[in-house]
């Protein structure tokens, strides 16, 4: 019994693709669901095909009402166990690889909050504007929701 528990412990935590400054994260799957059947979502070609981070260890939960339109815009939902503010660093760092901005000015004023409810930064490229917000639900569970659109 407790060897079939190790090797599944140890199953989970193998492969969470995490490098770099988020290497020590220790997030365990969030729970987002008492019934087995439902299978986590994957992420939309569009949004691979944009070379867009994809937290590690989040569960994608929703993919809003279309997938395959800048125009509309991609609407995404997940979960994860991690703070807000680990979070919204790590969209930061790996926007910033990939080319992106965002008001700085008003990322340092947010960043005085002591324990904020909620983060919200916004990216731009071009015409390509990505915003994400990192919110505090149940437990320690965190929903981070990602907009992607072209203007």
């Amino acid at each position: 019994m407790r060897t079939g528990l190790l090797c599944a412990l140890l199953a989970l935590s193998v492969g969470c693709g995490k490098d770099g400054p988020f290497a020590t994260i220790d997030s365990p799957t969030p729970a987002v669901s008492d019934n087995p059947n439902i299978q986590p979502l994957a992420y939309p070609q569009l949004y691979v095909d944009q070379d867009l981070p994809q937290y590690p260890g989040a569960i994608l939960t929703d993919l809003g009402r279309q997938t395959t339109s800048l125009r509309d815009g991609l609407k995404l939902v997940a979960v994860s166990n991690d703070s807000i503010d680990l979070i919204i660093q790590f969209f930061v760092l790996e926007m910033e690889k990939r080319g992106w901005s965002y008001d700085k000015v008003k990322r340092e004023r947010l960043e005085l909050l002591q324990d904020p409810p909620a983060g919200l930064i916004e990216f731009t490229k071009g015409k390509l504007r990505f915003t994400v917000q990192a919110l505090k639900i149940e437990g320690d569970q965190t929903e981070i929701k990602i907009n992607f659109l072209e203007d």
